[in-house]
């Protein structure tokens, strides 16, 4: 069974590539050098047309990333909504993270 990025359903499989990357220096080399081609090889389809970048977070650095901005006229309660309470988290799947706390 294939998934999509969009669909949400990624992320076990995501979760599954990521335990692999941390035991194979050639997989992460290679995921980091042509993402695409590593995720449709572990069941991850990429949708066409989006270019994605790999970033590996250490002890002493934490990426966050900004998520696009809502289209059309927006209420500041409804950019509240858009953006969601979460995004104030870090996302770090190593755990050890503390940038904004758990």
């Amino acid at each position: 069974m294939r998934t999509t990025v969009e669909q949400g359903n990624w992320q076990k499989q995501w979760a599954l590539l990521v335990a692999q990357v941390w035991s194979d220096d050639n997989l992460k080399q290679r995921l980091i050098d042509d993402p695409a081609t590593v995720l449709e090889e572990y069941g991850i389809e990429v949708p066409f047309g989006v270019e994605l970048k790999v970033v590996e977070d250490s002890d002493q650095v934490c990426h966050l990333v900004l998520p696009p901005s809502p289209s059309g006229d927006l209420l500041d309660e409804d950019l509240m909504d858009s953006a969601g309470i979460d995004t104030l988290r870090c996302r770090c799947a190593c755990r050890r993270c503390r940038c904004f706390g758990d």
